[in-house]
């Protein structure tokens, strides 16, 4: 008759179970800090995204359409926008819900991104107050060019961070200029290292 031999439990013990815990909430009190700026950086980089999607589907709405097609940044205090057709007697959306063909709801960036606007493609290392010049908006015309018929045209949107300090905060624009290219980059980076930069 075999008789299988008596072994060990396996299993973790009591203070194995706490010195790991230990290293977990060391290594989330060094991580914590950071992680949450990385947070912010990622609404904002996403809500600076949508704006240049948005642009680029007023463009090639106008385009496609062969008419006039509006982007207008909406609110002071989030990146909400409308994209419409474009009634260039009183430089509005046309009436309807049908003129309507893209949205963003205040609510979809947590107002962790507000913009500030201007008509000229201006130095980006000085930032733009958020909430300038909007309500604001640009219309591209049939061949995706800034729309002549449009009085003053967005050219440059700055996408802020109102929750990070002044230190930690991170900055993005936008820049449509009048033939209708739209290039979203980071001001703190140059131009000549990284093509993600402004200058």
């Amino acid at each position: 008759m075999l008789v299988s031999p008596i072994g060990r439990s396996r299993g973790f013990t009591l203070v194995e179970i706490f010195i790991t815990l230990a290293i977990v909430a060391l290594v989330m009190m060094l991580v914590g800090p950071s992680m949450g700026t990385w947070i912010q950086n990622t609404r904002l980089r996403s809500a600076a995204e949508a704006i240049a999607r948005g642009l680029q589907t007023a463009r090639v709405e106008a385009m496609k359409r062969n008419t006039t097609v509006a982007f207008n940044l909406t609110d002071t205090n989030s990146s909400a926008f409308t994209v419409c057709l474009y009634d260039a007697v009183n430089n509005v959306c046309l009436a309807g819900a049908s003129n309507i063909i893209m949205q963003r709801d205040a609510t979809e960036d947590a107002s962790t991104a507000k913009v500030g606007t201007d008509t000229v493609l201006s130095d980006p290392v000085t930032p733009i107050a958020a909430g300038s010049n909007v309500p604001s908006s640009s219309a591209f015309d049939a061949l995706g060019r800034l729309a002549s018929t449009a009085p003053n045209n967005v050219m440059r949107i700055d996408v802020r961070n109102p929750v990070l300090t002044t230190a930690d905060e991170r900055r993005l624009v936008i820049f449509v200029n009048t033939s209708g290219q739209i290039r979203v980059c980071d001001p703190k980076l140059s131009k000549a290292v990284n093509p993600q930069g402004c200058q």
